[in-house]
């Protein structure tokens, strides 16, 4: 059996000029990704990538937290309505820094509108959280409303994703390069979470370990050996358990 590798979240864009580039020569025939813009030319690159790959690509766009723009609200808006995207994010709260959380206003109505939206229009829904998991399940009716959840980069324990689970949400987890450096949420999360709750991610070319520049697509090999270690299952096992759960997830054929 083939190994299959589907990427949760990639910047596909942004990986096309660096080294190792998107797509991945050695994963054409045995790859997909879910790709994330947060600005309209990123859309752009990333909605004509789509278009010539022969690559199975989930596109999706979302207000980032970082950046709560409301005026980004109105351009995804517009492009649900042309029925442009496969998903909705990364979109949530982050409270890293005092400079993000000063922003905490914005945050909370781009959020309440995003997720209306995807509500509206029926769209998985990809969630960045840092430092703010309690507004998850203070918001958790209206997520267990939500099509499908992807929460990116889950920096929680197990204990935590199974109390989301457990209100009712159609929640899957995705984790990434901290599973290469010992993160211990990230590893007690891969192997206690059930199976079918897992995705694996680069965030390419983002989330770089110490002494690199940048994360080439490629490196979702590296996340999916070690995640296959935590699990004690054989890479083929692991790679059709998570290529089943990214089509659940978002709703797609491989």
């Amino acid at each position: 059996m083939a190994v299959i590798y589907c990427d949760a979240h990639i910047h596909a864009p942004f990986c096309v000029n660096l080294e190792n580039a998107f797509p991945p020569a050695d994963f054409l025939t045995h790859y997909a990704c879910c790709s994330c813009s947060h600005s309209k030319n990123e859309f752009f690159l990333q909605e004509n990538l789509k278009r010539i790959s022969s690559l199975k690509i989930v596109s999706a766009f979302g207000v980032h937290p970082q950046n709560p723009d409301l005026s980004l609200v109105d351009f995804l808006e517009s492009l649900l309505r042309e029925g442009r995207l496969d998903a909705i994010g990364e979109l949530g709260f982050d409270f890293f820094t005092e400079d993000f959380r000063s922003h905490r206003n914005e945050q909370e109505e781009v959020w309440e509108k995003c997720i209306d939206l995807a509500l509206s229009y029926s769209l998985p829904v990809i969630i960045h959280n840092r430092k703010a998991l309690d507004l998850m399940f203070r918001d958790y009716k209206k997520l267990a409303g939500l099509k499908s959840v992807v929460f990116h980069s889950f920096a929680f324990s197990s204990r935590e994703a199974l109390s989301l689970l457990d209100k009712g949400l159609n929640a899957s987890f995705t984790f990434g390069k901290p599973l290469l450096k010992g993160a211990k949420k990230s590893i007690d999360c891969v192997a206690n979470l059930p199976l079918d709750k897992i995705l694996l991610e680069t965030d390419a070319p983002f989330q770089t370990l110490r002494g690199e520049t940048f994360t080439p697509a490629s490196h979702i090999s590296l996340v999916y050996d070690e995640a296959a270690k935590i699990r004690g299952l054989g890479l083929d096992e692991l790679s059709f358990a998570v290529a089943e759960n990214f089509s659940r997830a978002f709703f797609c054929t491989l």
